[in-house]
């Protein structure tokens, strides 16, 4: 009977050492590496004070990368224009960036105003364009493709608005939007 027991029990012990090899073999893998190299960049695209940026209330601040604007004015049945409160600047020497218009957020009520036009003045102008008929907006969408804004150069943002012709003062509508660039 010994001997039938340990016929059983080295013939466990081999099951289970072939299960153990098969299931070391499952686990079989090979892995591939990666090294990155991460170079600061210089801020070479960001905003500046346009001449007439008191005019819109104009401040600047997040090292020149955001901005705001309080002090826009939308007058019934007429457009309201805001030529040079603010601008983009490419700083940089001799690198030309590449850029686009997106819209960020929008609120406020669609009843009194007509539209709020951002125009960036590039060569080729981008523009984010929203429009109400009274009842609701319509949203801008993302300028597409990007631009080019030129090395050492700096472009307006011409800024439109008009309230409807029942607008009573003091509403009001907040729009953020955003610069992408392109290195």
């Amino acid at each position: 009977m010994s001997r039938v027991f340990s016929k059983s029990v080295k013939m466990l012990i081999l099951t289970l050492l072939s299960f153990l090899v098969i299931s070391a073999t499952a686990a079989v893998y090979y892995s591939l590496e990666m090294t990155s190299t991460i170079t600061t960049a210089a801020n070479d695209v960001y905003f500046v004070l346009g001449p007439d940026n008191s005019t819109a209330g104009v401040n600047i601040f997040n090292d020149n990368k955001s901005a705001t604007l309080d002090q826009l004015s939308a007058y019934p049945n007429m457009t309201m224009t805001y030529d040079d409160a603010i601008r983009v600047r490419n700083n940089h020497a001799t690198t030309n960036y590449q850029i686009r218009l997106r819209p960020v957020s929008r609120s406020g009520n669609a009843l009194y105003f007509v539209y709020i036009n951002f125009t960036l003045q590039t060569p080729t102008k981008i523009s984010l364009n929203y429009t109400s008929n009274g009842v609701t907006w319509t949203d801008a969408s993302t300028t597409d493709p990007f631009i080019t804004v030129n090395a050492n150069t700096e472009y307006a943002i011409v800024i439109q608005t008009m309230a409807n012709a029942t607008a009573t003062s003091g509403q009001t509508a907040t729009i953020e939007i955003a610069i992408d660039v392109e290195p």
